[in-house]
């Protein structure tokens, strides 16, 4: 038996019997004509100009499926790998400032601590590295993040970065739910 109940994808597996008459030769055609299976989870990518700044984010892309997403499938007051799979990278050309917080030009792994009124953006300077892999002693520092609702149901994870008037924003959008977090480039 798998138990993955602690982490976002929150599912037991137990094993059953399996036809290997019929599912080998499906398995073995795939293969030979390259064809992998996948992850449950796939990779996106932003890149955005803020101000001069070039910003790209790398994140895992998990998808909604049905399920309840923050308060349940991504729980409240715990850290969240903001994502799936790998850990989610940040990179920027350009110093930034969010609120008191210098990031100097590189890149960062982000992760959050989502509350139902907002919660907390973790910028690590730890990178490649999975995402359930977090050294808090590592972290750049922390910042608060706000809540919105979006009006239509996001259904694959986005993260967003956009101008927003002197400044810039960087969301996090799932289900129908909004994180932002404004920056200020130097």
């Amino acid at each position: 038996m798998l138990n993955a109940s602690q982490t976002t994808r929150k599912v037991r597996v137990v094993r059953g019997p399996v036809d290997l008459e019929n599912l080998g030769p499906r398995f073995a055609a795939r293969d030979a004509a390259g064809q992998s299976f996948g992850a449950l989870s796939t990779r996106g990518e932003t890149l955005a100009t803020v101000h001069g700044a070039s910003i790209s984010v790398d994140y895992g892309v998990p998808y909604k499926r049905g399920r309840d997403i923050f308060g349940s499938l991504v729980s409240w007051g715990e850290r969240w790998r903001t994502g799936a799979n790998r850990a989610t990278h940040f990179t920027t050309d350009r110093d930034l400032r969010f609120g008191d917080l210098e990031m100097l030009a590189g890149t960062y792994t982000l992760s959050t601590i989502p509350e139902a009124n907002g919660g907390l953006l973790l910028i690590n300077t730890q990178t490649n590295q999975g995402g359930t892999t977090y050294n808090a002693d590592q972290d750049l520092g922390r910042v608060p993040m706000t809540m919105g609702t979006l009006p239509n149901v996001v259904e694959a994870f986005t993260i967003a970065v956009e101008e927003e008037g002197d400044s810039g924003v960087l969301k996090l959008q799932w289900d129908q739910t909004e994180f932002r977090i404004p920056f200020e480039v130097q």
